[in-house]
């Protein structure tokens, strides 16, 4: 009859493997405490200046738009703005400011000045932490036509 001895674990076997698995699960938890935020972070930072570009983009072509619709003949203020909000109001922006230069568009007028102003902090789906408080404008001037 053989006797059974009790033996220490060698590090090729398995039970090695699992002694080192339980010191190391305290390690895993800390890691992603200091990581996690970093990540959030970094994700939240790209999604606000993607959020940014659009905007500013979106300031350039509303006043490109509303530019082209005041070169044309017959064209008023009010049509001028109603072809910004249209370009704005596709992506979602909803607080902007429009001016228009002249304020009367008269067969006379030589050129028309279209610029649109968009707060970013207003626009945007969460607090702003990398902006303080930007004001995005596009501008656009252009020749008026004529027949």
């Amino acid at each position: 009859m053989k006797k059974f001895t009790k033996t220490r674990p060698t590090n090729n076997s398995p039970f090695a493997v699992r002694s080192k698995a339980k010191k190391r699960r305290g390690a895993l938890a800390v890691e992603m405490a200091l990581c996690l935020p970093l990540l959030f972070l970094f994700l939240f930072g790209c999604y606000e200046a993607a959020r940014a570009n659009m905007i500013v983009h979106a300031a350039e072509s509303a006043a490109y738009e509303a530019c082209r619709l005041g070169v044309l003949p017959g064209a008023t203020e009010d049509k001028i703005r109603v072809g910004a909000d249209f370009v704005l109001s596709s992506v979602g922006v909803s607080n902007f400011d429009v001016v228009v230069e002249p304020g009367v568009i008269t067969n006379q007028t030589e050129k028309v000045r279209v610029t649109v102003t968009v707060p970013f902090k207003s626009n945007t789906s969460m607090p702003s932490f990398f902006f303080d408080d930007p004001n995005f404008v596009g501008s656009c001037e252009l020749t008026r036509e004529t027949l």
